[in-house]
């Protein structure tokens, strides 16, 4: 009798879920693409496209290698006694000697049956259609498959006893057989060891790193500009100490921003999110290839997700966070899992990884715009610089060892990063300092106590400006309400000869005179300019937004841009919401 006959368990395909996920993959490519011909206003069509592309031809994939599934009319499982029909080789029975080991892997979402072939009959086996044409890396090696059981009909525990009891049955058959004979069975197998994981070592890179991340954001809070929102940073608090912006690094130079920025967080919440994450990936990974090369792949793919940010994001955009070196780290774990045979550990790393990895980088092309607090630009960049560093590390990965090679260099690598950001400091230090002490910075800012001060300085380092700088005190004071602003802009006007410019704007201040008398006095355009200005400043300081509104526009157009006049309209307009 055919041993296939003595018993024999056929499982259909779920098509309700089947379809499912079909039409869930073919919403994402419809999703991308039609990104692709509506791309963000502020941004570059052909950026779009760079990313429409293969995300489209990725998901598009997907779906055709699903249609098979969804309108075959073959079982999904067939298991007798013979051996095992899998759903990703249609038609061919596979022998249960040929299974060497296997894992069951559950998570939420997902039931699997992993199995771990033997290499030479894995070779024996064919994949149809649209499968036979892809790589292997795609579609999943021959020698490690799985069987989805929450995609077949059917009870997935009972599915999964009846395969246990099947193949074990087979291996007592098979041993007894052995043992009659006086055979021993091959103990060979050409695959790479299970990871190397050091269960009584610690991640001690990812609690340092930890340690500094924690510590960097306490600097946010204590070192900033402006008081926290809520225990969050403002964005003027995060350009300042070193998160990236365009401007500031293609046009000035600060390309030292794109070390800086991974190292800092937008608030409490993306703080804890990003090291819970880092914890999850260094409690497993960094002990996997040891932190070297754990350290060198998070700082690589840090740089990628900044880089990506500061290329994608609208301009306006400050992007800060380690989440680029974060999901870099995730997509190194699924592109490192391909060098060792699946067992519980790295099936579940792997699972675990994509989980968090997929939702970090789905909607990507949208981008972080408008006040939105996800980078998904920094997400790609990191992502995609994490996953080729890990398959270049494979490459040049021997069997033999525990750990990759080339560790010198990864450290190498690492430091550099390190200080880098560490110099970084110098010039934030300086920026910070220098807005700390420039009054125009500290009035915008509404520091106006510190302001008035700043300005009664530069009152005695250049007595030819030394009035505009009371004038500018006397403005500042009477922002914050200061009860001696009046008292202090009359000792000042005192010490102005009254017969020259600019005492009328004293008196304007004083009560004196009227801003169109004010305008009448004015000599030459650069008076007049001036005079607009400070008329526009007299109505601010009166209520009327809308005429000030008027007066600052005018002196934005007729000043010299060296005129502090000039910037003084600028900023006054940014206050009042003119762009």
């Amino acid at each position: 009798m055919n041993p296939e006959e003595l018993r024999k368990s056929e499982y259909a395909n779920n098509r309700g879920k089947l379809l499912l996920i079909f039409l869930v993959i073919v919403a994402i490519t419809a999703g991308i693409i039609w990104l692709g011909f509506h791309p963000p206003r502020d941004k570059d069509p052909r950026v779009a496209w760079f990313f429409v592309v293969p995300g489209a031809a990725f998901f598009g994939i997907l779906a055709l290698l699903l249609l098979p599934k969804l309108f075959s009319v073959e079982p999904g499982l067939v298991m007798s006694t013979a051996g095992i029909r899998l759903p990703n080789f249609p038609g061919q029975i596979l022998p249960w000697s040929a299974i060497q080991s296997f894992g069951r892997v559950q998570t939420k979402y997902a039931d699997n049956i992993v199995l771990h072939l033997d290499p030479t009959v894995a070779g024996t086996l064919v994949r149809r259609g649209l499968a036979s044409r892809l790589p292997e890396w795609f579609v999943g090696s021959r020698a490690k498959v799985g069987v989805a059981l929450k995609l077949l009909q059917g009870n997935s525990d009972r599915i999964f006893d009846e395969f246990v009891e099947l193949l074990s049955e087979a291996y007592e058959a098979e041993r007894q057989t052995m043992q009659e004979v006086g055979s021993i069975a091959p103990d060979d197998e050409d695959e790479a060891p299970e990871p190397a994981i050091n269960s009584g070592g610690h991640p001690v890179f990812t609690y340092v790193l930890l340690a500094v991340l924690i510590a960097v954001y306490v600097g946010e809070l204590t070192f900033g500009l402006e008081p926290p929102v809520a225990g969050t940073p403002t964005n003027w608090t995060l350009f300042v100490l070193g998160g990236t912006f365009r401007q500031s690094i293609v046009e000035q130079g600060q390309w030292w921003r794109l070390f800086t920025g991974p190292f800092m967080h937008g608030g409490i919440l993306h703080l804890v999110f990003n090291c819970v994450s880092l914890w999850f990936a260094g409690g497993l990974f960094e002990r996997l290839i040891g932190w070297r090369w754990f350290a060198a792949i998070f700082f690589a793919s840090a740089l990628g997700g900044s880089v990506a940010s500061v290329w994608i994001n609208a301009p306006n955009t400050i992007g800060v966070g380690a989440s680029g070196g974060i999901v870099g780290l995730f997509a190194a774990v699924i592109a490192a899992s391909f060098r060792f045979r699946s067992g519980p550990i790295a099936d579940t790393l792997r699972i675990g990884a994509a989980q968090i990895l997929i939702p970090s980088l789905l909607p990507f092309l949208s981008a972080a715009r408008g006040g939105e607090n996800i980078d998904y630009a920094g997400h790609f960049g990191g992502a995609l610089t994490g996953a080729a560093l890990s398959s270049l590390l494979l490459a040049f990965w021997p069997r033999e060892r525990p750990t990759p090679r080339f560790g010198a260099a990864a450290t190498a690598f690492s430091t550099l990063f390190v200080i880098i950001a560490a110099a970084s400091l110098w010039p934030i230090s300086n920026t910070r300092q220098f807005i700390v002490n420039d009054p125009m910075a500290n009035y915008f800012a509404g520091k106006y106590e510190q302001a008035a001060t700043g300005f009664a300085i530069r009152t005695t380092e250049n007595p030819p400006t030394a009035p505009y700088y009371h004038l500018w005190r006397f403005m500042a004071q009477s922002r914050g309400n200061d009860s001696k602003a009046i008292a202090d802009l009359k000792i000042a006007a005192s010490k102005t000869d009254e017969g020259t410019w600019p005492y009328p704007v004293f008196s304007l201040f004083l009560g004196e005179l009227k801003p169109d008398e004010l305008m009448a006095k004015a000599a030459d355009s650069n008076q007049r300019c001036e005079a607009t200005f400070y008329n526009g400043e007299w109505y601010l300081l009166g209520g009327n937004t809308q005429e000030a509104r008027q007066r600052f526009e005018a002196a934005l157009s007729s000043c010299p841009t060296t005129y502090i006049e000039y910037d003084g309209a600028k900023g006054e307009l940014n206050s009042l919401g003119v762009q």
